[in-house]
């Protein structure tokens, strides 16, 4: 258990060390699901309103961390058609000498059975500073990372990612004494990032 209670012991960046708990296993539905994150910059999209004026950017007050988005993206195979498939994600945070677990799902609709199928959302730069308590958010914040995939109630796949040794058995026992961090996660359809890799992720349910 000192494994979660101490963010000490969670040391080093997020490598490929993997921990399939009971419950993932291959040969379900879905296969082959790898979650993985990165911290990207707001997308550049050209674009005007007829007689409005020009907006300039806003400039950083001093001491503020540069706004950067998490992106968190799953993939996955699907061996069925899902008319509906929700994937809750979730990412592990060591925030000094605290630990914070940070949820969000969003619900896929549609998906087609078939190979190399995708995911994601995201956390907006404001909601990361908050998190990081004003500081800059750094992929060293991150100590495991996980995703389950449901549809009509029923686990069909996911995977659990730590570069640091803890287990997912282990953050599952303690996961009520983890601090929560609520409401951080966005779909695509909420952020910038709308507009873009439409024949890439799959569709996402309304408001979710």
């Amino acid at each position: 258990m000192k494994h979660i209670i101490r963010s000490a012991a969670f040391i080093g960046i997020m490598t490929c060390a993997l921990s399939a708990p009971t419950g993932y296993a291959a040969g379900r539905r879905l296969e082959n699901v790898q979650p993985k994150f990165a911290l990207i910059g707001s997308p550049e999209i050209m674009a005007s309103v007829k007689g409005s004026q020009p907006k300039r950017a806003r400039v950083l007050s001093a001491g503020e961390p540069a706004p950067i988005w998490l992106e968190f993206e799953t993939d996955f195979d699907a061996n069925d058609e899902f008319p509906e498939l929700t994937v809750k994600c979730s990412l592990l945070l060591a925030i000094g000498q605290r630990l914070k677990l940070a949820e969000g799902e969003v619900t896929l609709v549609d998906v087609a059975k078939g190979k190399d199928r995708h995911a994601v959302m995201y956390i907006a730069p404001k909601t990361l500073n908050r998190i990081a308590e004003n500081k800059p958010f750094t992929v060293n914040m991150v100590k495991a990372i996980w995703v389950e995939m449901v549809s009509q109630g029923e686990t069909q796949g996911g995977q659990f990612k730590s570069g640091s040794g803890v287990t997912y058995e282990q953050v599952a026992k303690q996961k009520e004494q983890l601090d929560k961090v609520s409401d951080a996660m966005l779909n695509k359809n909420q952020t910038p990032f709308a507009p873009l890799y439409w024949d890439y992720y799959e569709a996402t349910k309304t408001g979710r």
